[in-house]
């Protein structure tokens, strides 16, 4: 499987080649920025802001540990320090002590005593020049450590300038990232509001049902009135009244004209049955 997947990129390859030439790598860089580009703009701002806070923690070991360096530095400037100042009270005893036999021998004495000790002359000069030859070679010891002291003093000023530099971009840049992520939420809001869109088609819909419906009881309303006016309740009244008085007005006359009595006779007739 390996074989075939390895040969078939040869292959690939080699159509390629044969293809573009030799603009073929000039091809392949140019795809190969065009993907880049098209990976960067598909990542999201909250992507960006958690790959970039990230970082920023990730700055906290190597933090930590010029802090410790700074911290080692400053201890071995105190303890020189310590050294230095331990030195010179001693070198300063030893002064002392070669000026005072320094001024027993301008005395002009012939024997010294020195710690229940009985020196002659010449054992007391030769005892006086081991011992400031060995305060200057402490002076000596003392000048140097004083410039490796001034040394230190130096590098630790600097790292500690470095380490107040570090902490301080470090905490500018999680001032950013604070200031970016309240930015994005503020952008996010407003993109939210902006891309609401209230959907009236319904409302609409619901608006000419009602206008429909209002216009149908109008239509209704409407005819009821024409029809009261047309057809008026008084109207049957009448015409009934009008029936009435008609049949009456007929079967009398019916009558008149089935017996031949005149209007004369009937009165007569209807005295004379009451």
């Amino acid at each position: 499987m390996l074989k075939k997947a390895v040969i078939g990129s040869l292959v690939a390859a080699l159509a390629a080649g044969f293809v573009f030439g030799t603009d073929m790598f000039s091809y392949a860089r140019t795809a190969c920025d065009n993907v880049r580009e098209a990976v960067k703009s598909e990542i999201s701002p909250e992507f960006e802001l958690a790959r970039i806070r990230k970082q920023i923690d990730q700055l906290m070991p190597e933090i930590r540990q010029h802090m410790t360096v700074v911290a080692e530095q400053s201890v071995d400037v105190k303890d020189l320090q310590r050294e230095i100042d331990d030195k010179e009270v001693r070198l300063s005893r030893q002064r002392d002590e070669i000026m005072a036999r320094r001024n027993d021998l301008d005395s002009g004495k012939d024997g010294f005593t020195y710690r229940a000790v009985s020196y002659s002359r010449r054992e007391a000069e030769v005892l006086l020049a081991e011992k400031f030859d060995a305060y200057k070679l402490g002076e000596d010891v003392l000048n140097r450590e004083r410039q490796i002291l001034e040394a230190q003093k130096q590098t630790l000023r600097a790292n500690q300038k470095k380490l107040n530099s570090m902490m301080d971009r470090k905490e500018t840049l999680a001032v950013s990232v604070s200031q970016l992520e309240a930015r994005l939420k503020t952008i996010q809001a407003t993109e939210a509001v902006n891309q609401v869109e209230i959907d009236d088609t319904e409302l609409a819909k619901v608006e000419q049902a009602i206008k429909a419906l209002n216009h149908n009881l109008d239509v209704r309303e409407s005819l009821l009135e024409i029809e009261g006016h047309v057809i008026d309740p008084d109207i049957f009244t009448e015409i009934e009244e009008l029936e009435t008085t008609d049949s009456h007005s007929n079967i009398l006359s019916e009558i008149d004209s089935h017996f031949g009595v005149d209007e004369g006779e009937y009165a007569e007739v209807s005295h004379t049955s009451l």
